[in-house]
């Protein structure tokens, strides 16, 4: 009985033995490589990573753990492939919760909390110090008390020295003490900006696993790419002008910005005007259907509950987004003492469906979430000035500047820096869905345009009876001056009113050879202005309405 039962347990223990033996096996066969990231490209909304690694593997199949991978790959899009005879079985993505990953931030405000901390303990130190000294103090003035022999005029002096110096010592520790206040002050701020930083950056490190085949032992290329949605970029302009007797300098820059969990270091970007998360799929049309409205028959009950009911998340929604309303950052590369401008290296692709910007130079991008400025292309446009006024509403003339050729561009919408005459104006919009012939970008006010708009009040009388009818004619008179030294083209822009009853009619039109738009009510000079000259212009017109009316809007 007992040699059955010692045979089992030596069968036992050589199963586990084997068990335990091929689970160390598998487990020194599944290697762990750090992937590179070489190539990104970034679209409007997300980003491919394309990476590359080396594996040495043995005949048969292999698990390969690569690390070094973003935190929110989309696991559809990713692509591995090997080379040398080697075949990817399959792959998987798993998630290392445990690896520590500290953003930028983080790391800054830990080496400021450990600044602070120090100089804590060194105050500390400096109290203790001075708490030591009382102490000596203390005792020499107890046993200066008891000293016999002395003169009372001695003990006086010696307990004085001993008070003043006391007093100095605890003001000192005072001073101290509030110090300490408000480095531990310091030390709760940093940690509570730390706490915030660190919940933003939070993100579980992806691991690809990978699992191999090779015919016999090899040393394989790996290449893996796949597509992240915390990444993106934003177009932004620099447009600079000179003189406008000189071209436009269009400085096209892109905003780069990813929150992937891991640092793009020496990257070669390229910049691409597609966007997956728009989707590949071309919408189709399903059955409109018409039908006539039938009221519906509520019973007392549910008119109760509609009344009572809140309103829908829905229409809250709605009225929320009917409340809500939503840098001036100087860009550089512009001259620049390099010989060569950075848009050389940039090339565009158009080739495609979308636009295409490869920079061959290696950028680092961290994954903080900011943007960060990356230059595209710096171009001279020719382009025709002007100076645009609307009088009636702003004394201001904005200069504008009308490009051609700006389809060759391959721009988008996005914000711009305005800098004219070496000074940053402000920022404008380049907004290329409603260009017509030329695209109009305005470069801000110029005050060198004086332009002033009255009323003629000799010639504006008030309202005359006629009949059944009154009329009333208004006159207003525009001085506009040009105090620039070189001449220039003017647009002013005013209006007249615009009936929207047959019985009201605005009549004697008069506007000094302007072009007029019956529909708009628009009034529009076109003026060429030479070095200061003054030029005087006149509009007025007459309404005409049924005197037992009032009319709306004059």
């Amino acid at each position: 009985m007992s040699l059955t039962t010692s045979g089992r347990f030596k069968t036992t223990v050589l199963g586990t033995a084997v068990a335990l033996a091929c689970s160390v096996s598998a487990q020194a066969d599944t290697l762990t490589e750090k992937m590179t990231l070489n190539n990104v490209t970034v679209f409007i909304r997300g980003a491919e990573l394309f990476n590359s690694g080396k594996v040495t593997l043995p005949a048969g199949e292999s698990e390969v753990i690569f690390t070094n991978i973003a935190s929110d790959l989309n696991e559809q899009s990713m692509m591995v492939e090997a080379d040398n005879g080697v075949v990817v079985q399959s792959s998987g993505v798993r998630r290392d919760f445990l690896s520590e990953n500290v953003s930028p931030e983080v790391e800054s405000l830990k080496k400021q909390i450990e600044v602070e901390m120090r100089e804590q303990s060194k105050v500390n130190v400096q109290r203790e110090v001075i708490q030591a000294q009382l102490a000596v103090l203390e005792s020499n003035r107890a046993l200066g008390n008891e000293k016999e022999g002395a003169s009372v005029e001695q003990v006086s002096q010696m307990l004085q020295l001993v008070n003043g110096k006391m007093n100095e010592l605890l003001m000192s520790d005072i001073d101290l003490r509030e110090k300490i206040g408000e480095i531990e002050k310091n030390i709760n701020k940093l940690n509570n900006q730390m706490a915030e930083a660190q919940q933003k950056s939070a993100q579980a490190v992806n691991q690809v696993v990978v699992k191999f085949y090779a015919p016999k032992a090899a040393s394989s290329n790996v290449k893996l790419s796949y597509v992240i949605n915390s990444a993106g970029w934003v177009p932004t302009y620099d447009v600079r002008v000179d003189s406008i007797t000189e071209p436009v300098k269009l400085g096209y820059k892109a905003n780069v910005f990813q929150n992937s969990g891991i640092n793009w270091d020496k990257v070669n970007l390229t910049l691409s005007t597609g966007n997956p998360s728009e989707g590949a799929q071309a919408p189709r049309l399903s059955p409109w259907y018409v039908d006539l409205y039938r009221q519906p028959i509520m019973s007392s009950k549910s008119i109760q509950h509609e009344q009572s009911a809140p309103a829908s998340p829905a229409a809250i929604m709605e009225i929320r987004e009917d409340l809500t309303a939503d840098e001036s950052q100087v860009a550089n590369g512009y001259g620049s003492k390099s010989s060569k401008p950075l848009s050389d290296y940039v090339t565009t692709d158009v080739g495609g469906v979308n636009t295409r910007f490869s920079i061959v130079l290696p950028y680092n991008i961290a994954a903080d979430g900011k943007g960060h400025s990356v230059l595209i292309k710096q171009a001279d446009i020719q382009g025709d000035y002007r100076y645009v006024v609307v009088p009636k509403l702003e004394p201001d003339a904005f200069l504008q500047v009308q490009l051609k050729d700006w389809e060759k561009l391959n721009l988008l919408p996005g914000k711009s820096n305005i800098f004219f005459e070496g000074s940053f104006i402000g920022q404008g919009y380049i907004d290329i869905r409603n260009v017509k012939e030329t695209l109009d970008l305005s470069l801000g006010r110029d005050k060198k345009i004086v332009v002033t708009r009255e009323n003629e009040k000799q010639m504006t009388g008030k309202a005359e009876f006629f009949g059944n009818s009154v009329s009333q004619q208004y006159t207003y008179m525009l001085d506009i001056k040009n105090t620039r030294k070189e001449p220039v083209k003017l647009v002013v822009q005013d209006q007249v009113p615009v009936s929207k009853d047959a019985s009201v009619t605005v009549e004697d039109l008069k506007y000094d050879g302007a072009t007029f738009d019956k529909a708009t009510g628009e009034v529009q000079w076109s003026l060429d202005l030479t070095p200061n000259e003054l030029r005087k212009l006149g509009l007025s017109y007459t309404v005409k309405y049924p005197k037992d009316q009032k009319v709306v809007g004059l």
